[in-house]
């Protein structure tokens, strides 16, 4: 049954279908030609695979980053960023960063991200000076890699896979983030001297003082998000009620942008977003219950255990697989297909599942970066006005940071012992 799973899913996709609609399809033809099991398992397992409560945190939270969207957080972000960073060479690069990796907290959507902060940023880096493969290939790495800043999505799709805790790769996944953020900064002030990049006007106490009142507010919610399921005053999925309770407070009450027009646009949008991703879990769940009933992840274990039981080199070839995966598939159908294959080998040579989880979601944010599928890339070319190959050469010193801040996150824990 594994041939019939791998080989079907990859020509339903060579064929143009959608992922969801390629891994429910390819699930049922190797369930009804290969194996003895009753059909009818698959609804079972689609309806039972998103009744988990934990999944309840992925419509909260992307209704959440919808609703502060709504209320004029974008430009709010973007001001307080300039007034720290804008005045550092390559300033506006810097503020698109910042702002990138403060809204990445909100809305647990990385295409969100750079949808929202790139239509504002791009355009006016393009008016400043800055080439548009610069600001493309900058707002593409800054959109896809902070992706384990929570509320992420795909840290929440692994954690109810792999039944780890959401909590603890929430809070590990934000110690990268703000690494990645401080490495980005790093390169860009350094790529900004060289390119001779300009710098924005110092901005003074008044302007400050400003900024940072019109965004507290902004500031203030990924911090009592994370703060609260950190010390336990509720969890991951109540954060994402709690989130857009303040949301909607803030965006009525103290923003005033937020009208009911708006927030029927934002139900709407959301609603869409859920839908898909929903989809795809549901179909991949009957994909995954598949390869499980057919034993594949117990015989990949077994024959990747015969070949090497060293933990590092086990890493390298999961690197090594989930890069080319990310680079044509979504990251949350990605998630559910493999981690029921690689938790076992993980666990077997002893790596932390919450280790193994980050290491598969920064694989997974580089994946965003790399067509044909590369949705931060694409989606930042659409609004730069330029194609993927342009835009490819300006990508090729951000890929060099992206890989080598992955191998950081691979082996930096395994070699100081922080799992």
């Amino acid at each position: 049954m594994g041939y019939a799973l791998g080989f079907g899913f990859a020509i339903l996709l060579i064929i143009g279908l959608p992922i969801g609609i390629a891994l429910a399809l390819s699930s049922l033809i190797g369930l009804e030609f290969f194996s003895a099991v009753p059909i009818e398992i698959a609804a079972q397992r689609m309806i039972a695979g998103i009744r988990s409560f934990s999944l309840l945190a992925i419509p909260l939270y992307v209704f959440a980053g919808a609703l502060m969207n709504a209320s004029g957080i974008t430009q709010r972000l973007i001001d307080f960023a300039n007034v720290f960073v804008g005045s550092i060479r390559g300033g506006l690069g810097h503020v698109t960063v910042v702002t990138t990796a403060i809204f990445g907290g909100i809305s647990g959507s990385q295409v969100a991200d750079t949808s929202s902060v790139g239509r504002i940023m791009i355009p006016q880096m393009v008016q400043r000076g800055y080439t548009p493969r610069y600001a493309v290939s900058l707002m593409a790495t800054a959109g896809a890699m902070f992706v384990t800043i929570p509320p992420s999505i795909n840290l929440i799709v692994y954690g109810v896979l792999a039944q780890a805790s959401i909590a603890d790769l929430f809070f590990y996944g934000l110690i990268i983030g703000v690494a990645f953020l401080v490495a980005l900064l790093l390169v860009g002030y350094i790529v900004a001297l060289v390119k001779k990049q300009p710098a924005e006007k110092r901005a003074s106490g008044k302007q400050i003082g400003r900024a940072l009142l019109r965004a507290s507010w902004s500031l203030i919610l990924p911090v009592v998000i994370i703060g609260g399921i950190r010390i336990g005053v509720f969890t991951p999925t109540e954060g994402g009620a709690v989130a857009v309770i303040i949301a909607v407070f803030i965006g009525f009450v103290l923003h005033r942008e937020l009208t009911w027009k708006k927030l029927v646009r934002a139900m709407v949008e959301s609603s869409v977003l859920v839908g898909v991703i929903m989809l795809v879990i549901s179909a991949a769940q009957i994909y995954s219950w598949a390869l499980v009933s057919g034993q594949i992840p117990q015989a990949i274990a077994s024959s990747l255990l015969a070949i090497t039981d060293n933990p590092l080199l086990i890493l390298l070839l999961v690197n090594i697989l989930i890069l080319a995966v990310g680079a044509v598939m979504e990251g949350n159908a990605a998630l559910i297909v493999f981690v029921p294959l690689l938790l076992p080998v993980a666990t077997a040579v002893g790596i932390d599942p919450v280790h193994l989880g980050l290491i598969l979601v920064v694989n997974l944010g580089i994946g965003l970066l790399t067509p044909p599928v590369g949705l931060c890339l694409l989606v930042s070319c659409k609004i730069g006005g330029i194609t993927v190959s342009q835009a490819i050469p300006a990508m090729l010193p951000w890929f060099g940071l992206a890989l080598t801040f992955l191998a950081g996150v691979t082996y930096l824990p395994i070699i100081f012992g922080w799992f």
